[in-house]
């Protein structure tokens, strides 16, 4: 992950309402803001690559299209409904021309989601979906989608330039950057900025059973959440102290296992679990019916409705035997998820190839037998020790 990216991303505030009723009310100031610069979309009677080889800033996209031929088939087929986010020429231009058919493949795959995907829908839905399947995750590669002062920012650092361009099986959204390939769980934790995560860092770095959790190359997806060195001095002076000295280290170690779980990626608005079927692209869509799209004429019902409440997720950490919940309120695109009652998401969705980070605002720590899931603060080193043996 770019630098300039991962900037963006830990700028990207998200909701701290746990009430579903403030969210509501958030929500709908927010929607009110944006309807003026929603328009409606007429549909033109041509496939996705016919629009797309005739429109003069999306020649280099079609150029790479044409070097695969089942994403050329896919773009031409009017039974397959896709969006493709299409980089201009400007961005494309500062590939290489020296790319792999693998590497062409797995760049057009990012750029295009099986979903009918218009703007006012979009802002209801944080992360999309992509034909990309990495071989590490547990479901396919996805994009964030959030909107800001410059318009929608798609993976945090590309801009839709041009939006709903309707045609006869699929949108089309220009964007003004590639959007690239994604970094590791490990690599992520390793770029971000060690004013605001030194203390997560060095005790990961420090932690051979953590660097054996995300190395394990049976692993499939996974979900980090990341406490801030704000997050830890929250503590009491003593705990902080403990954890980090020769005697508290165990602890410490067992501590990060509660902040790690494998083979499930909790997104804010998707969970890949362990059940989560491979869907790797196929050359002829026919063989995949369950990837075709209603389109909005026929399912507006179902497209444009405001999806909110409250869901609670219980995820079995890598600590042996203790799980963590979290719950995760929702309205439309506005989504606050806390953990074990306690823990607020401050920075939702940081994309990975095996999984998804999120930071929060306290650490974690697994509840006491007698405690429900809302874990309670932790007062003393002696209760640090019950906590984590």
């Amino acid at each position: 992950m770019a630098a300039s990216e991962l900037k963006q991303w830990i700028a990207a505030a998200a909701p701290t309402e746990s009430s579903l009723e403030q969210l509501q009310h958030q929500y709908a100031g927010y929607s009110h803001a944006l309807m003026p610069h929603l328009t409606d979309a007429k549909k033109i009677p041509v496939t996705l690559y016919e629009f797309l080889a005739t429109k003069p800033n999306t020649s280099e996209f079609i150029r790479l299209v044409d070097q695969v031929p089942q994403i050329k088939h896919l773009l031409q087929n009017k039974d397959y409904s896709s969006t493709v986010w299409v980089p201009s020429n400007t961005a494309l231009q500062q590939l290489s021309n020296e790319l792999s058919k693998e590497d062409v493949l797995a760049l057009l795959q990012r750029h295009i989601s099986p979903s009918f995907l218009p703007i006012y829908f979009l802002l209801t839905a944080p992360t999309v979906d992509t034909l990309f399947y990495p071989d590490r995750l547990n479901g396919t590669q996805r994009i964030t989608v959030r909107p800001s002062l410059n318009g929608l920012r798609v993976s945090s650092h590309a801009t839709v330039i041009e939006q709903d361009h309707l045609v006869a099986n699929g949108l089309v959204h220009v964007i003004d950057r590639v959007l690239p390939s994604r970094p590791t769980i490990a690599a992520l934790l390793a770029a971000l900025p060690s004013s605001e995560f030194d203390l997560f860092q060095s005790a990961v770095k420090q932690s051979g059973a953590i660097q054996d959790i995300l190395q394990d190359e049976s692993r499939r997806g996974g979900t980090v959440f990341i406490p801030t060195n704000e997050a830890f001095r929250k503590l009491p002076e003593d705990v902080l102290t403990y954890l980090f000295s020769d005697e508290g280290a165990a602890s410490l170690q067992t501590l990060l296992r509660y902040h790690v779980i494998a083979d499930q990626s909790l997104y804010s608005n998707r969970l890949y679990d362990q059940d989560s079927a491979p869907e790797h692209f196929i050359q002829t869509p026919e063989a995949t019916p369950d990837h075709t799209i209603p389109t909005a004429e026929n399912q507006a019902d179902r497209l444009w409705r405001v999806l909110k409440g409250v869901r609670r997720f219980p995820l079995p950490t890598c600590l042996d035997g203790q799980h963590l919940t979290v719950a995760v309120t929702r309205c439309g695109g506005l989504i606050s998820m806390k953990v074990n009652g306690i823990a607020n998401v401050t920075v939702q969705d940081g994309l990975a190839s095996d999984g998804v980070c999120h930071v929060v605002d306290s650490v974690l720590f697994p509840p006491l037998q007698d405690e429900d899931s809302e874990t309670q603060p932790v007062l003393s080193v002696e209760d640090v020790k019950s906590r984590l043996g």
